[in-house]
């Protein structure tokens, strides 16, 4: 275009023009800078709770010294996380606790037994290592079964109840499925405790 074809007006206008593109550009520039400064926070966040659920990796925070499954504080580092991977990519997974019934009634041998003998159950019962067991409180455990369906999650389910039935261990076994369930992880835990 040849700008000196143009009246003085024409001119004018055509400098309001580039002004507002310019104003307009460094608009969205703001804003893919603030985009960006949200997607660095969320991204920190992100590493900052890897880095915490790694960072206990081999120490006894991280296993039941008795039962040699993860700790209730490991199990809910690695729920927590394994909840947020499993709505960023859109697969399932399903909680399973077992409670041992009348605990408080057994003696220290047969508490330790119970302990022992479930622990082990569970660890054998799961895919490793997809699926993580660990000690929920004194008389709980809580079995973390991941990318898996509500149907066959439904299957391990009764798998665990069946092999506490065989070994005459008297247990309450309960069972939530994301998202069938629910997808708020605070429901979830709540449906199994």
């Amino acid at each position: 275009m040849d700008y000196e074809d143009l009246t003085k007006e024409e001119l004018i206008q055509k400098v309001r023009e580039l002004e507002d593109e310019i104003s307009s550009l460094k608009l969205k520039d703001d804003e893919l800078e603030l985009l960006l400064n949200e997607y660095s926070s969320i991204v920190k966040k992100q590493f900052e709770a890897f880095d915490d659920f790694i960072k206990d990796v081999g120490t006894r925070r991280m296993i039941d010294p008795l039962t040699r499954v993860y700790s209730n504080e490991h199990m809910m580092k690695l729920i927590s996380y394994y909840h947020q991977k499993a709505f960023e990519e859109n697969f399932g997974y399903a909680l399973v606790t077992v409670t041992i019934k009348d605990f408080e009634k057994l003696t220290q041998i047969e508490r330790e037994h119970a302990l022992l003998t479930v622990g082990k159950l569970l660890k054998e019962l799961v895919r490793v290592p997809l699926d993580s067991v660990g000690r929920a409180s004194e008389d709980k455990f809580l079995v973390l079964l991941t990318e898996i369906n509500h149907e066959n999650s439904l299957k391990v389910k009764e798998r665990i109840e069946n092999a506490l039935a065989l070994h005459d261990i008297n247990a309450a076994v309960k069972y939530a499925c994301y998202p069938d369930d629910s997808t708020n992880l605070e429901e979830l835990i709540g449906t199994v405790q």
